[in-house]
């Protein structure tokens, strides 16, 4: 599907919320799957703790759970200049949430859908935009093949 400017006023409208990227349905495998693809990547990675840049040098993504009981862990991932944030607040489903102020052209626009292909690609899975908190009404589906179905025009 062509990127319009349609899907940008509809899909990175700016209310004052974030949007969210889910995939439901996973485990402790499907994340250090995304970990270990993301580590792998070119993109800029930024691990907060507590809101503090950190240096993390384990390669297990369980760690990252292990810490969340008594810390807020945030991985951000700089793709063409829109941060998608992972946070990991279950084991049982994937979210991230980007700000859409930061997407304002087709590039980012594609930067963030490609992410989503990728992502679900990867780990054989459905992931969706929705807004924020919004799981129920997504705004996009990507499907494991790539397709990407925009709801929202």
């Amino acid at each position: 599907m062509e990127i319009t400017n349609k899907v940008l006023d509809k899909v990175f409208f700016n209310d004052g919320s974030l949007r969210d990227i889910y995939v439901i349905d996973v485990n402790l495998t499907n994340w250090q799957k995304l970990f270990d693809w993301i580590r792998t990547s070119t993109w800029d990675i930024v691990i907060y703790k507590d809101g503090h840049v950190t240096v993390y040098d384990e390669t297990d993504v369980a760690h990252f759970f292990e810490k969340k009981d008594n810390h807020s862990i945030v991985m951000s991932i700089i793709t063409n200049g829109v941060s998608i944030n992972c946070h990991f607040f279950s084991e049982d489903e994937l979210e991230f949430d980007i700000d859409p102020k930061e997407v304002n052209s087709k590039s980012e626009a594609n930067a963030v859908f490609e992410f989503m292909k990728n992502l679900s690609k990867i780990l054989d899975k459905d992931s969706i935009l929705t807004g924020e908190n919004s799981h129920e009404h997504p705004l996009v589906i990507v499907n494991p093949d790539g397709t990407l179905n925009i709801s929202a025009c």
